[in-house]
């Protein structure tokens, strides 16, 4: 038993030895880990897990080059309406009233200025065109006065024009009487006349100056020679005296000549300011009716105008008639209603598309679009392609208008004609400038960076209040 007791001892302080030893040669971080996890990085890993972390590695490295490498555009989405260049022109009631009278069906070809439609009014389509045709005859009148001054005696109701009409017939009828009136016009060809005569006296009164004034040239040298023969005593004083008097008779005869001749000047002056005064009275006259004519025509073509605008359609161009709405003969239809559209001969088709603000800066003249539109599903029909051609610079309501020019015009991306309705509304998708996808996914976050950043704001401005 002792011997036990020895060895056991013996064994103990051994093994003690030994942990020290250990203690000293096994490393610190060995000694916090477990058995299994001593084994799990012993171990060496399989084939498996080695090439499967290289080709995770591979693909994060193919990921991101293809995210720079990938390009795809930007679109920007927005309501689209289809038209024209020359859009169509809507006609619109004007006044409330029953339709007496429709002229032209659904889909006619109308020429400009033709009836579409009448409303019920005071005043009948008979009226109207022979008020136009007489219109035209005043004024065909005025501008060749030479012809005869139309008059008339129509028995039509004009309704608010009849006024108009009155005055022009009037005034008509005074100018008419004017033209004939034989006293005024006798009384300016008589003051003509006196004036020819005038100036031919006058004429004659100057030949017979020129003649007096000659004698009057000889008689002074017969004086001057009496005169000198007086004083040489050569000739009697009496026969001088008699001399002298002649000569002074001629010199008033000359005198007395041109008195007349300036009596004869004072009364042509008169004449002719009295034959001035006659034609301008004769012109003011005839110049205040023409006037007074053309300002009733003036009323008249604008009551015929307005006439027109509330109780009749009138085609302002040519083109192609289009009932916006079922209509029939006696219909009642109220003001404001959009009745009638004209479209014109026009192939050039144009997408009006409009994009709110949000992005609207991405967008530029010459980039491509796509046009959807509600009444052909895409997906059986396809699109319309075309450019932006025209761009907006003033907003309306936060949105803005984008002029888009069909390269195609209604062909389809699917080579299929669509027919063109007015006003056919869509989807324009404008495709802007290419960007990565590692531009993208860096966008994003920088939203979210914005967005941390506003929100920390926010809190150190509350906290600081």
């Amino acid at each position: 038993m002792p011997e036990t007791t020895e060895i056991a001892k013996e064994t103990l302080k051994n093994v003690s030895q030994n942990d020290i030893a250990k203690k000293v040669v096994v490393p610190k971080i060995e000694q916090i880990r477990s058995d299994e996890v001593q084994e799990i990085i012993s171990a060496v890993p399989s084939w498996m897990i080695r090439w499967g972390i290289t080709l995770i590695f591979g693909l994060i490295v193919m990921l991101i080059s293809l995210s720079w490498l990938i390009k795809y555009p930007d679109i920007i989405f927005g309501n689209a309406t289809l038209t024209t260049v020359e859009p169509p022109i809507k006609l619109v009631v004007k006044s409330s009233g029953k339709l007496t009278n429709i002229l032209l069906a659904d889909g006619s070809t109308i020429e400009k200025n033709q009836v579409i439609a009448e409303m019920e009014s005071p005043v009948t389509q008979d009226g109207i065109g022979f008020l136009k045709d007489y219109v035209l005859k005043i004024r065909g009148y005025l501008s060749n006065k030479n012809s005869e001054l139309p008059l008339t005696n129509e028995t039509f109701v004009f309704g608010t024009m009849q006024t108009n009409f009155n005055d022009l017939q009037k005034n008509s009828k005074n100018l008419q009487d004017l033209k004939q009136n034989n006293f005024s016009i006798q009384k300016i060809n008589n003051l003509k006349s006196k004036i020819v005569q005038y100036r031919k006296l006058i004429s004659i009164s100057s030949n017979q100056l020129i003649l007096l004034e000659q004698e009057l040239k000889n008689a002074v040298d017969k004086y001057k020679t009496d005169q000198h023969l007086y004083e040489k005593g050569v000739l009697a004083k009496m026969e001088f005296y008699r001399e002298e008097t002649v000569f002074r008779q001629k010199q008033m005869d000359v005198e007395n000549l041109k008195k007349s001749a300036s009596e004869q000047q004072l009364t042509l002056i008169n004449l002719l300011q009295e034959l001035n005064d006659a034609e301008f009275q004769y012109q003011e006259n005839e110049r205040t009716m023409i006037n007074n004519i053309q300002a009733n025509l003036l009323e008249i073509e604008n009551g015929i105008e307005n006439w027109q605008q509330n109780y009749s359609f009138v085609a302002p161009v040519s083109g192609k008639l289009v009932w916006l709405e079922k209509i029939h003969q006696n219909q009642f239809i109220e003001a404001g209603k959009n009745l009638f559209a004209i479209t014109t001969n026009n192939e050039k088709y144009i997408a009006l598309a409009t994009i709110p603000a949000t992005g609207f800066g991405k967008i530029q003249t010459g980039q491509k679009a796509r046009i959807k539109l509600n009444n052909y599903p895409p997906y059986e029909f396809g699109f319309l392609e075309g450019v932006v051609s025209k761009l907006t610079e003033i907003p309306n309501e936060s949105t803005y208008q984008v002029e888009i020019t069909l390269s195609n015009g209604m062909s389809s991306s699917y080579n299929k004609q669509l027919t063109f309705t007015p006003e056919m509304t869509g989807t324009a998708e404008i495709v802007t400038q290419d960007l990565r996808v590692m531009q993208r996914i860096f966008n994003q976050f920088n939203k979210l960076f914005d967005r941390n950043t506003n929100a920390n704001a926010s809190v150190s401005s509350t906290l600081s209040k």
